[in-house]
């Protein structure tokens, strides 16, 4: 498991380089491993930036707070940036935007949502 190699704190991060020869892996495998601990429910965070890398929470509370909370507010304005490059190209394939489809089968009601923001969101 790639949590077996990393320290805890942003202090001890491991840079992706480093911890995929460590790990004998290509980065891509290892984003793709990271991932895959992260869908099981693993805490493994990353810092962008020259100092940045792979890391887990500090054990001291307040810090790993901060971590966490850097890491979430980082991953969720990519994940904001990633929407709105791709609304154009979703407005040039006529992608709709928001609700798409009511299946109302069985009594039993479930959307499913265009991944193309609008422009007020």
């Amino acid at each position: 498991m790639i949590a077996d190699y990393l320290g805890h704190g942003a202090e001890n991060a491991i840079s992706a380089a480093t911890l995929a020869a460590v790990t004998h892996t290509t980065p891509r495998e290892l984003r793709r491993l990271i991932m895959d601990e992260r869908k099981r429910g693993a805490l493994i965070l990353y810092q962008p930036g020259g100092r940045g890398g792979y890391f887990l929470p500090s054990l001291e509370e307040e810090q790993a707070q901060r971590e966490v909370a850097e890491f979430y507010h980082t991953q969720a304005a990519r994940c904001r940036n990633g929407f709105v490059a791709i609304a154009p190209a979703g407005r040039f394939l006529k992608i709709p935007a928001g609700q798409m489809k009511l299946n109302t089968t069985k009594g039993k009601q479930e959307n499913e949502k265009s991944t193309v923001p609008t422009d007020d969101r």
